[in-house]
């Protein structure tokens, strides 16, 4: 039996992460090693895994001082034994059969660097209660992709179609693209898809329900700092040009080109309103270099600006 490596990056999760690792203890595929690694966590993440891996040898933990999402994944990896890689966050769950189902679809189709399955939200304390998107609606947001080389890109360049915890990875292939980008706090994964399918990687989808992954929804999930994502997002799309360059991807060029613009527009406002001036005007103005839309864009920094200066006023008047 081929063995998984499932890595479980936790910092601050120990109160999740016992049912976390219950669900990976439950999988009805039996040839897997789980290794945590402490993130520096600074409550009871340590108690909580070392428990589980004096009861289950399959389990081992690993502390690192603070260094993000990525560089506890990476640390995981060069730990981990397994020909394929299940990466799952400390809030999470795996259905029973997950493993099971994956790894058998799999061992059928070779040719295949990447198959990964859907996914359900729940509420912190409602498990039963199970939705597709996000605002815990029945809104189906995630795309199948099925092959490798430009669609697979242009596909991805648009927006993450694929939350980490529900792939299952060759090894092979994460050796060849190399982990996650360590100065990414957020996106990081969405950037190693990417990097996956420049590479050339084979995708598959599959959407057996015995397969799915339970994402959680709680106040202190990383999804719900949207404005880190917003500035993670930027620096792996403008990190990302080059490469799509190289290869001629046009169509991703131009998407991911409008999508910076966006982003850029976004980020120039925030700057400006929020009394960080320097940033905000150096944004608007590589905004109307970028586009000739010069008129157009230091227009929009003066109207910021007086906003900016309104707001001001009203605080000093109520001060």
């Amino acid at each position: 039996m081929s063995l998984i490596s499932i890595i479980i990056p936790c910092y601050n999760y120990g109160w999740l992460l016992a049912e976390t690792l219950e669900s990976v203890v439950r999988q009805s595929y039996r040839a897997w090693e789980c290794i945590v690694i402490d993130d520096g966590s600074g409550d009871n993440t340590k108690q909580v895994a070392e428990e589980f891996a004096s009861r289950d040898s399959r389990i081992k933990y690993a502390y690192q001082a603070n260094a993000g999402m990525s560089a506890a994944r990476n640390n995981g990896l060069r730990q981990a034994k397994g020909d394929y890689v299940q990466f799952l966050d400390a809030d999470d769950l795996l259905t029973p059969h997950k493993l099971e189902v994956q790894i058998a679809k799999l061992q059928q189709s070779p040719e295949v660097d990447i198959l990964y399955g859907d996914m359900r939200y729940f509420r912190h304390g409602q498990p039963d209660v199970l939705a597709r998107d996000f605002d815990m609606g029945d809104s189906d947001w995630m795309v199948p992709m099925h092959g490798s080389g430009i669609p697979i890109i242009e596909s991805l360049i648009k927006n993450n179609k694929l939350p980490i915890n529900a792939a299952l990875t060759s090894r092979k292939l994460i050796e060849q693209v190399g982990g996650f980008d360590e100065s990414l706090r957020s996106m990081e994964d969405w950037e190693f898809w990417l990097r996956c399918a420049l590479a050339g990687a084979t995708f598959q989808y599959d959407a057996t329900p015995e397969a799915w992954v339970l994402v959680r929804l709680h106040p202190s999930s990383t999804s719900n700092n949207r404005r880190r994502m917003s500035t993670s997002e930027r620096r792996m799309r403008e990190q990302i040009v080059a490469k799509l360059e190289n290869i001629g991807a046009h169509n991703a060029i131009k998407i991911n080109a409008e999508a910076i613009q966006m982003l850029t527009t976004v980020d120039a406002v925030y700057h400006t309103r929020e009394g960080h001036l320097l940033t905000g005007l150096r944004e608007f103005m590589q905004l109307a270099s970028s586009t000739g839309k010069y008129k157009y864009y230091l227009s929009s920094a003066l109207y910021w600006l007086r906003h900016r200066a309104a707001k001001a006023v009203t605080k000093s008047a109520a001060d």
